[in-house]
């Protein structure tokens, strides 16, 4: 048995190994405990997904398309090393080192 979840993605989510296990473990409520048999045979449920559930999934896709690096600033940056002209500032980089790890904590 396979339940699907509708609107999200090309194929469905199968959890009927999961749920099997809970019924296994009496963990239904309200319900009476059956064999795994009995429950394959039950009908599949339907889940319709909300809106901000297809949001997210939009959001997610658009997301993928946005590479993961600025190639544009890595160019200045190495063009501004190699010329020379890039300045490092110690004391700002600590600063922001111990800012990131403050906010870790």
């Amino acid at each position: 048995m396979a339940d699907k979840i509708n609107g999200y993605g090309g194929g469905g989510v199968d959890i009927s190994t999961t749920r099997l296990r809970a019924i296994e473990r009496g963990e239904n409520a309200g319900q009476s405990r059956k064999p795994a048999s009995a429950s394959a045979s039950a009908s599949a449920d339907d889940v319709q997904l909300t809106h901000t559930a297809t949001s997210l999934k939009q959001i997610e896709t658009r997301l993928a398309s946005i590479p993961d690096v600025d190639r544009a600033r890595v160019e200045a940056v190495r063009q501004r090393v190699e010329s020379g002209t890039w300045k490092m500032d110690a004391n700002r980089i600590a600063d922001r080192l111990m800012r990131f790890e403050r906010d870790l904590a």
